[in-house]
């Protein structure tokens, strides 16, 4: 029988999910999902592993990415599928996005030491351990230092 079941929707911990792509792959396989895409936040950066640990399993691989934009000052995120992870442009596009996103993360991290919450960027960028850390990692510093 043909595996009916599809997610469109995914991340990895290089945006604001937990799991490699790897373990991705192995979840998906279990699910007995016939076909994934990553839709990491403004990243491509899980794209190649992920599609390796699909092929590997026979599950179809759909690259894509989550970008933050802004329409009318209220924010949004596009979702694009069967992107072209090779593509220059894209890749450009994509590094602008991540340097925003940490350039968010530092004054996440200025707020909260304001407060008195004494957090600090290398917290969470070793904790994130990607090029387009957001609020999760964040919270997850925060969470994993007793905050």
């Amino acid at each position: 029988m043909a595996k009916p079941y599809i997610d469109l929707h995914l991340h990895t911990r290089f945006s604001d999910g937990v799991s490699t792509p790897e373990q991705v792959a192995e979840e998906a396989e279990r699910m007995e999902l016939a076909a994934i895409a990553l839709t990491d936040h403004d990243t491509i950066e899980g794209c190649s592993r992920l599609a390796k640990a699909c092929a590997s399993r026979g599950i179809e691989f759909i690259p894509g990415t989550e970008l933050s934009t802004d329409i009318d000052g209220h924010e949004m995120h596009l979702l694009g599928y069967h992107i072209d992870t090779s593509n220059e442009e894209l890749i450009r596009e994509t590094t602008r996005y991540q340097q925003n996103r940490t350039d968010r993360v530092h004054g996440l991290i200025e707020r909260l030491n304001s407060i008195g919450v004494p957090l600090t960027a290398e917290q969470v960028f070793t904790l994130a351990n990607c090029k387009a850390p957001g609020r999760p990692h964040v919270a997850r510093a925060l969470v994993e230092h007793g905050f």
